[in-house]
């Protein structure tokens, strides 16, 4: 599933229904990257492209096309991809599986485009990662510390960027989660509580404003009590902390 306020409509049609029609006419119309779309001429080293899958799965879930360049003022060129930057999407899920949590969601589709099209497309390829959103499992974690990507952290998008989430971004992330009908559920491993309580603790005691810091003992209060009711524990033995 995607986030239902995904921006603009086109991109939205496309990541519904993927197909050759509904790509060109994204990218014919194109308004430029967003918190769910991200352009590359090229595909990129595999950590920096698995942050930008872990932002936009916590932001609500879109695509990242390779093959388009964009610019600083906002335009972009639809080069396609050489028959050298193709890449095998097996290869692809090879590198990305080990960087990536288990239960996050995506896919990589390719796009040949005849010569009987638009001339901006004509005979041009492209590949699209497609991002999953489900808000069960939101927000994901980096499961390693390799390049861009350091264990533990929470990335969502801003803007044309992927970023490790401030409070603010953390808070929108938390409150598409409830919006959008996601939860606990049975499903999370006692090793994700305990990977959420881990984030908790360190962010915790690295926050400054008592206001955050007071926030943040609450949660980890809480997550203490979830995890004490994963395990079948009495929860009249639980201790402050």
């Amino acid at each position: 599933m995607y986030y239902e306020k995904i921006v603009p409509f086109k991109l939205r049609d496309f990541l519904k229904n993927p197909s050759h029609e509904t790509l060109k006419d994204l990218l014919l119309h194109n308004t430029g990257e967003t918190d769910y779309v991200d352009f590359k001429s090229d595909w990129i080293e595999f950590t920096k492209m698995a942050k930008h899958i872990l932002a936009i799965s916590n932001t609500g879930g879109g695509c990242i096309i390779i093959g388009v360049m964009q610019f600083d003022d906002g335009s972009v060129d639809l080069k396609g991809l050489t028959d050298e930057e193709f890449l095998d999407k097996a290869d692809v899920d090879n590198k990305l599986q080990h960087l990536l949590p288990k239960y996050l969601r995506y896919r990589t589709e390719d796009f040949i485009f005849p010569e009987n099209t638009h001339p901006f497309m004509s005979l041009k390829r492209f590949q699209v990662l497609l991002i999953d959103y489900d808000p069960r499992y939101v927000p994901y974690t980096s499961i390693v510390t390799r390049g861009e990507l350091r264990y533990g952290a929470i990335y969502a998008r801003q803007g044309t960027k992927s970023i490790e989430a401030t409070h603010d971004k953390l808070v929108d992330v938390i409150l598409r989660k409830v919006q959008s009908g996601g939860s606990d559920t049975d499903e999370k491993t006692l090793k994700e509580h305990l990977e959420h309580l881990k984030i908790l603790l360190k962010e915790h005691d690295g926050a400054e404003d008592q206001k955050y810091k007071n926030y943040l003992h609450d949660l980890i209060l809480r997550k203490m009590k979830k995890i004490e009711s994963f395990l079948d524990l009495d929860s009249s033995e639980f201790h402050s902390w």
